[in-house]
C-alpha cells in the first residue's frame, strides 16, 4: 500500500484551491502524433507514436545499455516504473541526425526525459481512463507559483488498476513533486521526487516450447496463472537538475539522481516442454527481496564563441554513476504436468530461497567536446571521453569478482546543409555500455554482465518538404558483443552481433488539419563467433525484427469544430523465436482506430475526450517477448478505451 501519506493530503488541498483558477493546457492536449518531430519515437504523457522506445532502439535497449538521459543530462536508470507521468511531460529517442544534438552521443541511441517543470501558471490538471478491457486509471496534478516568478511548486498522485492481456490485474499507486527555483535570472534549480508501487501483479505464465515449433493457439483472455504468483515493485526517483548562466556565452548544467527499485518476494510460473497440443511441464520459480539502486550524475560547463557566421562552443563534462545490486535468491520447484490456457489452482508450495548475491558498478567519465555551426552552411562535432568502470560481484560461497576497464571514447558528427531545405549528416561513435542481466532461467542469473565497448556508424538525409513535414532518410550499423545463455545456459558473452539497417521518417503537417507519423526500419542483424561457426548458435539472433514498419495519422480540420479521428498501423515481419534460427515467426499486423473531441467545459477550460478500438482486426499472433532464454507472448484481442482529460 502506498506509504507516502504526505502527498497523499497534499493533492486535495492543491485541488480544492486550484479549480477557481483557468489557465492554459497541461494535459489537455496530449498527443503524441502533433508532438513528435520524427517517427523514432515520441512519448507525450500516456500517449506513445513511433518506430522505438526507451527499451528498443535499432534492436537495441537505450535503457539496459545506460543511455538515459533527463533534461540532456546523464541519469542512470533502475526499474521501469518510477518516472510517473506526474514528473515526466514525455520523452523522445534520438537516432541518426537527431543524436547529433547530444555533446556526447551513445551507441543504441539515446531516450531522453522532460520533466514537467511547473510554471508561474495555477493549474489543476485531471485524468481519467477506462481500458483497454475492464482497466481504470485516475491522475490528478496540480502547479502553483508560490513566490511569483522565483518559486513554483507542482505535485502529482495517481492510481490504476492495470488489465494485461492474459487475464490478470495490478495495481499501482504513483506520486510526484517538482520545484522550480529561480533566485536569479542567472539561476535555475529543479528539484524533483516520484514514486511508483505497484502491488499484486498477477505475473503471467511463462510460455518455452519443447521443439522447433509455436505454441498452439489459446484463449488469450483466460487467466492461468496462480493467484499467489504476484509480484510487487516499488520505484523511487529523486534528484535535481540546475543551469546557472553568468554570463550569455557561458553556461554550467548540473544534475544528480537517485534511482531505486525494490521488488518485495515475487514468484513466477514456467511451461517448460510445451508440446503442439499445448501441454507443459509446470514448475514454479520464487525470488526473495530484490534492491537495485543507483547514484548518478553530470556537470558539464559549456563555452559560447561567435565569429560571424560561424559559432563555436567547447564543453567540459564530468559524469558518473555508483550501481548496486542485490540478485538471485531464488528457488525452483518442479510441480509435473500441466496445461497452457487451462487453469489449474495448486497451493503454494515452499520455497526455500538461495542466499542474496550482490555487486557493484562504478564509472567515472571525464570529457571534452568541440561543436561548430556555420549558418547556412553546416554543423560538425567531435569528442573525447577517458572513463574509468569497475565492477564487483560477491556471490556466496565463490571468490569475489571484479572486473575493470579504463578505454578511451570518441566521437564525431558531421551535417552539411546541401540547399535550405536538404541536410547531409554522418556520424561515428564508441562507447561504453551495460550489456543487460541474465533472465530468471540462466543459471547465473540476476547476475549483470560487465559494459563493454560497443561502436556504431551512421549516415543519412533530412529533407523538409515543407515549413510543416520532413523526411529523414538513414543508414546505420552498430557493433557489440553478443550476450545471450550459451549451451551450458550461462548468461555471458559468446560471440559479436552486427546490427546493419535502413530508417526511414516522415512526420508532419501533411495538409491542414491532418499529421503524420510515418515510419520504417529494416534491419540486417547478424551474430559471429566460434558458438556460430560450431553450429551450436544460429547465424540470426533471435527476436530481433527484420522490418517495422508504423503508420500514425490524425484528422480534424478546423471546420469540424474539435472532433478529429485517429489511426495507427503496425506492420512487422518478425525474426527468429530460438538461437538455433528453427522456428521462425509469422508477420503480424494490427490496426488501432480511435477520435477525439476536444472542447471547454467550466470557465473555458480545455479538455480532451479520446476513444481508441486497438487490434480492431482482432489479429492473433505470436512473438517473442523482450530479454533472453525467449519465451512466447501474444498479441492482445480487440479493446476497446475511453479516457478524459481537463485543466482547470
Amino acid at each position: 500500500m502506498f506509504k507516502n501519506w504526505s502527498l497523499l493530503c497534499l493533492a486535495p488541498i492543491a485541488t480544492s484551491w486550484l479549480l477557481s483558477t483557468a489557465t492554459y493546457a497541461q494535459r489537455a492536449d496530449d498527443n503524441a502524433v502533433s508532438a513528435a518531430d520524427d517517427a523514432f519515437g515520441t512519448t507525450v504523457g500516456n500517449e506513445t507514436t513511433g518506430l522505438y522506445n526507451s527499451f528498443n532502439a535499432r534492436g537495441f535497449s537505450p535503457q539496459n545499455a545506460g543511455n538515459v538521459r533527463i533534461e540532456g543530462l546523464f541519469f542512470d536508470r533502475q526499474g521501469a516504473q518510477g518516472l510517473t507521468s506526474h514528473l515526466i511531460a514525455g520523452s523522445t529517442i534520438h537516432v541518426g541526425i537527431s543524436a547529433q544534438s547530444y555533446t556526447f552521443p551513445a551507441p543504441t541511441g539515446i531516450a531522453n526525459y522532460k520533466l514537467r517543470t511547473p510554471s508561474d501558471e495555477r493549474i489543476i490538471s485531471v485524468y481519467a481512463g477506462f481500458g483497454p478491457y475492464d482497466e481504470y486509471n485516475i491522475e490528478v496534478g496540480a502547479q502553483t507559483p508560490l513566490i511569483p516568478k522565483k518559486l513554483s511548486l507542482g505535485v502529482g498522485l495517481g492510481y490504476k488498476n492495470t488489465a494485461w492481456d492474459w487475464g490478470t490485474h495490478s495495481w499501482t499507486w504513483s506520486a510526484a513533486a517538482i520545484l522550480r527555483w529561480q533566485p536569479s535570472d542567472k539561476i535555475e534549480i529543479i528539484p524533483f521526487w516520484s514514486q511508483a508501487e505497484i502491488s499484486d501483479w498477477e505475473t503471467r505464465p511463462f510460455i518455452y516450447t519443447g521443439g522447433p515449433y509455436l505454441p498452439p493457439k489459446i484463449n488469450r483472455r483466460t487467466n492461468f496463472s496462480q493467484a499467489w504468483s504476484d509480484w510487487e515493485e516499488n520505484n523511487t526517483s529523486f534528484g535535481v537538475v540546475s543551469k546557472f548562466t553568468p554570463s550569455k556565452d557561458w553556461i554550467i548544467r548540473l544534475g544528480a539522481f537517485r534511482s531505486l527499485s525494490v521488488r518485495p518476494d515475487s514468484y513466477l510460473n514456467f511451461y517448460n516442454n510445451t508440446q503442439p497440443d499445448g501441454s507443459a511441464d509446470l514448475s514454479f520459480f520464487g525470488q526473495q527481496n530484490q534492491r537495485f539502486g543507483s547514484y548518478s550524475g553530470e556537470l558539464r560547463v559549456s563555452k559560447n564563441f561567435a565569429d560571424g557566421p560561424l559559432q563555436h562552443t567547447l564543453h567540459l563534462a564530468v559524469k558518473g554513476r555508483d550501481v548496486s545490486r542485490q540478485f538471485d535468491g531464488s528457488s525452483v520447484i518442479p510441480f509435473g504436468p500441466a496445461k497452457i490456457g487451462v487453469p489449474m489452482p495448486v497451493p503454494r508450495p515452499n520455497f526455500i530461497f538461495t542466499p542474496l548475491d550482490h555487486s557493484q558498478a562504478r564509472q567515472v567519465t571525464a570529457g571534452i567536446a568541440y561543436e561548430s555551426f556555420w549558418r547556412g552552411l553546416g554543423e560538425l562535432s567531435f569528442g573525447l571521453q577517458k572513463t574509468t568502470y569497475k565492477q564487483t560481484t560477491a556471490q556466496v560461497s565463490l571468490p569475489e569478482v571484479s572486473t575493470k576497464s579504463s578505454p578511451w571514447l570518441y566521437n564525431g558528427t558531421l551535417a552539411i546543409y546541401a540547399t535550405e531545405n536538404l541536410s547531409l549528416y554522418g556520424s561515428y561513435t564508441r562507447g561504453l555500455e551495460e550489456s543487460g542481466v541474465a533472465p530468471d532461467r540462466a543459471t547465473n542469473r540476476g547476475d549483470a554482465v560487465p559494459a563493454s565497448i560497443t561502436e556504431q556508424i551512421d549516415a543519412g538525409v533530412r529533407y523538409a518538404i515543407t515549413q510543416d513535414l520532413t523526411l529523414v532518410a538513414g543508414i546505420f550499423e552498430v557493433r557489440k558483443p553478443y550476450i545471450e545463455t550459451d549451451i551450458d545456459n550461462v548468461f555471458r558473452p559468446i560471440g559479436s552481433v552486427r546490427h546493419r539497417g535502413v530508417e526511414l521518417s516522415l512526420a508532419g503537417k501533411v495538409i491542414d488539419g491532418m499529421n503524420v507519423v510515418a515510419g520504417t526500419v529494416l534491419l540486417q542483424a547478424r551474430v559471429s563467433g566460434s558458438l556460430v561457426d560450431r553450429g551450436l548458435v544460429g547465424r540470426i539472433p533471435f527476436g530481433r525484427n527484420p522490418r517495422v514498419t508504423n503508420l500514425s495519422v490524425e484528422y480534424g480540420p478546423a471546420s469540424w469544430k474539435g472532433f478529429s479521428i485517429e489511426a495507427q498501423l503496425q506492420n512487422k515481419t518478425q525474426g527468429y523465436a530460438d538461437q538455433a534460427n528453427l522456428v521462425k515467426l509469422p508477420p503480424i499486423t494490427t490496426l488501432d482506430l480511435g477520435a477525439r473531441y476536444r472542447f471547454k467545459i467550466k470557465d473555458n477550460a480545455p479538455a480532451t475526450l479520446r476513444f481508441r478500438v486497438q487490434n480492431i482486426t482482432n489479429t492473433y499472433g505470436w512473438g517473442i517477448a523482450s530479454g533472453s532464454a525467449a519465451w512466447y507472448s501474444y498479441e492482445g484481442t480487440t479493446r476497446f478505451s475511453l479516457s478524459i482529460a481537463t485543466d482547470f
